[in-house]
């Protein structure tokens, strides 16, 4: 496929360092895998295709289905797809076609989806943002993009309206539950007054089918282009990695402008089981959780690992009846050890995590439910999909040696838009340079040591916060842990250690540097302890050490 040739590059010949599913990925019309093809083009288009199509291939496959609950509202995908075409046609007869790029920022409901299978339908440019952000946030973003419209909803119009005054290119702003105005149209009239019969636009495996904003850790943050290829076949890995054999009913209450919620989103389209089906949360709330898996009976529910210890350590996480959770999947952030064990020991169910990057569509390794669990490990490369560990000069590591994780496949982006240098930088030699530092075990399990820009060096010796962070996460009162490198006259860099404590629990800093002395090499034990009510966290509950380090200096 035409992605895939072009981040091809040098091929790695030592076999050790690579992290394979089956057979290594091939060039070609189709990728092949064992069994089959990945996500091969149309049969009937030659080399076109459109993200958009799942959807349509799923229906056909199913039938009509309830394909997810909101706020106990039942909605099938004959309502999502019937919905898409009418949203689909009005943005045509606002002019809005091939390439445009259309901004979707809500809280998470139905008519996410629904705009986002419209915009890939007319062959344009998805946009999520998510719907935390602040209006000069959202600006720059809008802006860098060259959006022309944004579909968002009555409780965020003020902000969009905010954040889009004087954009010359943003033409229209679609409000869900809107009336219509001078600057806004109504959703829900563009709806009735449209078809819901749509022609879907071929586009080929290169084009760009969504652009999702990197959150900015340095400087402004970076638009990820990602293709209908980067899409379907990473919804189709995702699917297979997920060894689905039974009907899941998943929880849904990560934010679906996140790669994460993308991925889950576009992957539900592979599915052969008609009684699958999506409980979609708004957005996130520990005690709301809890009452829908028990309703529900979900036996599915992907979270980043903060949003477990909420569940974990909520006062009345024993009111309600878990025992229908079976899989957890855990992704975006570190899964400590200590709040896996506890997790599954308390309700009983299975817990495995994921690694990926928005700039590899969500996609790098994970443990399937068939594959042995292996503290420390994240799991095996994704099917079709290549991971290596390469050295400062870009050379293969062999097993076990430490160095940066490396991706390639044709999951992996097409580049950042506007940022030829960036993309050249981040995709030398064909493959994707994550900034993340690990090693590759002789089975092919990937090891996630650090990031590259969070590793401490002291006194010359490089430390890596994440292993101070597991012993910190041991002492029994502990809920939240982040290790972060101050300046020091002396060392160079020292360390400083940021805790939360679990509801009820008491310990002082003194009680928790003791307990590293303990458990830790000198070189390696926090000079600091701080505790806080709670961490800095994103959107989606990854911890910010950048702010941490802010308040740190301040």
């Amino acid at each position: 496929m035409a992605a895939y040739n072009r981040l091809r590059g040098p091929s790695v010949t030592t076999t050790a360092c690579l992290g394979k599913y089956d057979t290594p990925p091939a060039s070609g019309d189709g990728v092949e895998k064992q069994g089959g093809r990945v996500a091969p083009p149309d049969p009937d288009g030659g080399n076109q295709m459109n993200v958009g199509k799942l959807g349509e291939q799923h229906l056909a496959r199913v039938g009509e289905t309830v394909t997810m609950i909101f706020e106990d509202r039942e909605i099938t995908n004959v309502e999502v797809r019937d919905n898409s075409g009418r949203l689909g046609n009005a943005l045509r007869g606002l002019g809005i076609g091939v390439d445009d790029v259309v901004a979707v920022t809500m809280s998470n409901c139905p008519q996410v989806f629904e705009a986002f299978g419209a915009v890939y339908a007319i062959g344009g440019t998805a946009l999520p943002i998510l719907f935390v952000l602040s209006a000069e946030e959202c600006r720059f973003i809008l802006e860098d993009s060259g959006a022309v419209a944004v579909v968002t909803d009555a409780i965020l119009v003020g902000k969009v309206l905010e954040a889009t005054e004087g954009l010359e290119k943003l033409r229209h702003i679609i409000v869900v539950g809107g009336e219509d105005s001078e600057r806004t149209l109504s959703y829900e009239r563009l709806l009735a007054e449209s078809s819901p019969e749509l022609e879907m636009v071929d586009r080929a495996p290169d084009d760009v089918a969504i652009l999702m904003y990197t959150s900015g850790t340095t400087g402004k943050p970076k638009g990820v282009m990602l293709t209908h290829e980067n899409l379907i076949t990473s919804a189709e890995s995702a699917y297979m990695a997920n060894e689905v054999t039974k009907p899941q009913i998943t929880l849904v209450c990560l934010p679906m402008a996140h790669i994460y919620g993308v991925g889950a989103m576009n992957a539900g389209n592979f599915g052969e089981i008609p009684e699958t089906k999506a409980i979609l949360m708004r957005w996130y709330d520990p005690e709301e959780c809890m009452r829908l898996i028990e309703k529900y009976k979900v036996n599915f529910f992907p979270a980043v690992p903060t949003m477990y210890s909420l569940i974990l350590n909520h006062p009345n996480a024993d009111a309600y009846d878990l025992s229908s959770l079976k899989d957890c999947i855990a992704g975006a952030a570190p899964l400590p050890l200590e709040l896996r064990r506890d997790f599954m020991a308390r309700f009983d169910c299975g817990m495995r995590q994921l690694y990926g990057l928005t700039e590899s569509a969500g996609m790098g390794a994970c443990l399937r439910p068939s594959q042995e669990w292996r503290d420390g490990a994240i799991g095996k490369a994704y099917p079709n999909m290549e991971l290596a560990v390469f050295d400062e000069d870009d050379n293969p590591l062999p097993v076990r040696g430490i160095g940066e994780i490396v991706i390639r496949g044709p999951q992996v982006m097409k580049g950042y838009h506007r940022r030829p240098q960036e993309t050249e930088e981040t995709l030398r030699g064909g493959w994707l340079h994550t900034g993340d530092i690990g090693f590759l075990d002789e089975d092919g399990y990937l090891y996630i040591t650090d990031r590259k820009k969070d590793i401490i060096i002291k006194g010359g010796e490089n430390i890596m916060p994440m292993q101070i962070e597991e012993v910190v996460y041991g002492h029994p009162a502990v809920a939240e842990a982040a290790v972060i490198g101050i300046a020091d006259p002396t060392y160079g860099e020292d360390i400083v250690a940021y805790v939360a404590l679990k509801p009820g629990a008491e310990a002082s800093a003194d009680e928790l540097l003791e307990y590293c002395r303990e458990n830790l090499p000198t070189y390696k034990q926090p000079r600091e302890v701080r505790i806080l009510e709670s961490l800095p966290k994103s959107s989606i509950g990854k911890i910010l050490k950048r702010e941490l380090r802010s308040q740190h200096t301040s």
